[in-house]
């Protein structure tokens, strides 16, 4: 988003957690860095085991209010700002200050939502979404001081919205900007699976490992497909919280866990699979949906995922229930019966053109900010 902004002369400065080498593309954009506690929790993140380490909310709250504390020192004067829930309640402080409008972005639903939603699966395996999730009473907290700050709420999807409207936000202050995919690295390429029926039904289940992505409900559904012609692929880190619902898969399905991949090679396994399958509990977008859909391959996403918005039915993909595996076999029956690639523009320019339209309409009725 920030590069398609920049192309149009709309960026002011992107303060961002990762060194400048880990931004391609960057060039030319008004660019400041402060990575230094990205790049040890990522660090410890990836290579430490997970028995050896600080606990992950303990760790990245570590890195992001450390963050957030040091661009509200380097803050430059602009008509908005835009933050993340959990690193951005002293940067908003410095901009209301400054008189510059806080937007308060939301890549999943509010915190406390979030919790509700996932603390039934936790509580199946005697853990708590507080200690497990981070989302403990110390970061609500400091959730509720950014949503008091904030001027505008942005979100992708209609799902996060109606999350945001439950929890008292009014509608009119609320912005629904979907994602997009980078075309230069999400494309149909020139090598792209055609599968005739009959051959292998290709499944690709892609992303983190966690209960919250719901991959237990996938795994049921692929016991209960009984003995068929298809295969699951799953590319993504595991933690260990999941641990125990991949070991208790019994099915017939060949089901491969490939790990962190490149972002070329993850659009590599995409133009060479069937399907996506996102069953995800919580899921505010889902930005693999679109560069899945980049890559030509239909989605099959759970009701809770908010790329759901992206989906036309049994045409480029399909919604299936949220914690229903039946559900799940049904639509996977259904595309392992249609083999089919899709099309459509998922590139940033239309939410980039999106953002710019509401940010000048607010300035144009209010005259400022």
């Amino acid at each position: 988003m920030a590069m398609a902004l920049s192309a149009r002369q709309a960026l002011g400065v992107y303060y961002s957690g990762y060194p400048r080498w880990r931004l391609p593309g960057a060039d030319g954009m008004e660019l400041r860095c402060h990575s230094f506690r990205t790049l040890i929790t990522y660090f410890l993140h990836g290579k430490v085991p997970e028995r050896w380490r600080p606990p992950n909310r303990a760790l990245f709250r570590w890195q992001d209010e450390g963050f957030d504390r040091w661009v509200a020192k380097v803050l430059q004067p602009s008509d908005f700002l835009h933050g993340i829930p959990g690193q951005c309640r002293d940067s908003f402080q410095k901009a209301k200050q400054l008189g510059i409008c806080t937007v308060l972005n939301h890549a999943t639903g509010p915190a406390g939502q979030v919790a509700k939603i996932l603390q039934p699966e936790y509580d199946r395996l005697g853990m708590m979404v507080s200690k497990e999730g981070g989302i403990d009473d110390t970061y609500l907290s400091r959730v509720a001081e950014e949503f008091a700050l904030a001027d505008i709420h942005c979100c992708a999807s209609s799902v996060v919205r109606d999350q945001l409207i439950s929890e008292g936000i009014d509608e009119r202050i609320i912005w629904v900007v979907p994602y997009g995919a980078d075309a230069t690295v999400w494309n149909p390429g020139t090598r792209r699976r055609s599968r005739k029926p009959g051959e292998v039904f290709r499944v690709l289940f892609a992303g983190q490992l966690s209960l919250r992505k719901g991959i237990r409900h996938l795994l049921t559904a692929l016991e209960m497909a009984g003995d068929v012609s298809w295969h699951l692929d799953v590319i993504g880190p595991s933690l260990e919280e999941t641990r125990h619902d991949r070991q208790a898969y019994t099915g017939t399905v060949p089901v491969i866990y490939h790990g962190a991949i490149s972002q070329s090679a993850l659009a590599r396994a995409m133009r060479e699979s069937d399907l996506l399958v996102v069953p995800s509990l919580e899921d505010g977008f889902g930005l693999v949906v679109v560069q899945a859909l980049a890559c030509g391959l239909p989605c099959a996403v759970s009701s809770m995922v908010g790329a759901k918005d992206m989906i036309t039915e049994n045409v480029n993909g399909s919604i299936f229930s949220l914690n229903d595996a039946q559900s799940l076999l049904a639509t996977l029956r259904r595309w392992a019966n249609e083999p089919r690639r899709v099309s459509g523009d998922w590139g940033w320019d239309k939410p980039a053109d999106h953002l710019l339209k509401l940010s000048r309409a607010l300035i144009s009725d209010t005259g400022q900010p």
